[in-house]
């Protein structure tokens, strides 16, 4: 079956609009007309890493020295990853969609050592909170995520209303 090119809906061959946004299909237009690979419609954009790191706390510094520090942050356009493991792998993401709020925590010594963790709240199910822990110049990558998130919301027309 063919797929509409304005929302990548499948609709019926013979149809001459999509039945779900209801953009008008091209009889002239190739049946092969797929929806891109990984789902995405065929007006989003590519995935463009942001911002990645890791944590730089004095243990993690030493950890570092020896290649055992194998915990990643990684900020992208679309998601958030925290990748750990040495031996086992363990990949937590959350949809920047999905994200509501961050804050930044930074003790005395934390401040000293010019580091802080980043916590990420969101609605997501097996994440409600995302940790980045001991992260260097942490307010630079919180105005990172921050922009992140806004740019990605405001691509998919995601705004939020409160009720007073």
């Amino acid at each position: 079956m063919p797929y509409c090119t304005a929302c990548g809906a499948e609709y019926k061959e013979g149809a001459k609009f999509c039945g779900e946004c209801g953009a008008a299909t091209e009889d002239n237009a190739p049946a092969a007309a797929r929806r891109p690979a990984g789902g995405r419609v065929s007006g989003s954009s590519a995935e463009i890493q942001l911002w990645q790191g890791k944590p730089a706390g004095v243990s993690d510094r030493l950890k570092g020295l020896i290649r055992l520090n194998t915990t990643t942050y990684t900020i992208t356009s679309q998601r958030i990853m925290v990748k750990t493991g040495l031996i086992g792998k363990d990949l937590e993401e959350i949809e920047l969609l999905r994200v509501n709020d961050f804050s930044v925590d930074q003790s005395i010594p934390d401040r000293i050592l010019g580091i802080g963790t980043l916590t990420i709240f969101s609605d997501d199910a097996s994440a409600p909170q995302l940790l980045f822990r001991k992260i260097r110049k942490v307010q630079t990558v919180k105005d990172v995520l921050r922009k992140a998130v806004r740019d990605e919301k405001t691509a998919n027309n995601i705004s939020y209303r409160e009720q007073i």
